[in-house]
């Protein structure tokens, strides 16, 4: 078992690593403390089984960072441990491809349980803030997503997938010039001003 703690508090990388000596009989437990740093862990050779990840730490660029985590490991949980207890910050990090969200304040007994529950497969969602609802679709979410001509919806796709420009360009066999003009009209259409925008929409509704 290797899990990678990406913090840059010491303290909390400490009382992570004991989150995890309790969860796990045996664990290796590897740090960062920016997202340089993680990218230098991900160089090894040897998988990890599990990220804890604060959303915070330097050069995570909020959610990009995330995505681009879940692009590059899409077979690998990632837990966001976070000092933010906001409802849409919680729903957008679970949008964008974790596997579970723990507040910073959770006591110990409950990051395990949230440890444990995602090592087998399923979401930890902290229902103590977000309420025992279910999340419905948003049908204004639905309209603006099904306004995107095939074409664009491909190049969505692709950009959910964390591909640039130019391989988009070069998978679709356009110009870059015409996937920059997919993309303006895809901002446009989905109301957002930026790629991890349009990707945290297509991603609330489960379509990518």
């Amino acid at each position: 078992m290797r899990v990678l703690i990406a913090d840059d508090h010491p303290l909390f990388r400490d009382a992570l690593r004991h989150v995890v000596g309790q969860s796990f009989d045996a664990a290796e437990c590897l740090e960062a403390c920016d997202f340089n740093q993680i990218g230098a862990a991900l160089a090894d050779d040897e998988p990890l089984d599990l990220i804890l990840l604060d959303l915070n730490m330097p050069g995570m660029d909020g959610f990009t960072g995330l995505l681009r985590l879940r692009e590059d490991l899409p077979d690998t949980p990632i837990i966001v441990v976070s000092a933010s207890e906001d409802v849409e910050v919680i729903e957008q990090a679970l949008a964008c491809g974790a596997a579970g969200f723990i507040p910073k304040s959770s006591p110990k007994e409950r990051m395990c349980e949230a440890v444990g529950l995602v090592m087998n497969g399923e979401i930890f969602r902290p229902e103590e803030i977000l309420g025992t609802k279910t999340r419905t679709i948003d049908p204004l979410l639905e309209e603006k997503l099904g306004s995107l001509t095939h074409r664009q919806r491909m190049v969505l796709q692709l950009l959910a997938r964390g591909k640039s420009n130019k391989q988009i360009a070069y998978e679709l066999d356009v110009t870059n010039t015409t996937v920059k003009a997919h993309m303006t009209a895809i901002l446009r259409k989905l109301k957002v001003t930026s790629r991890t925008q349009a990707v945290i929409v297509a991603r609330q509704i489960g379509r990518f």
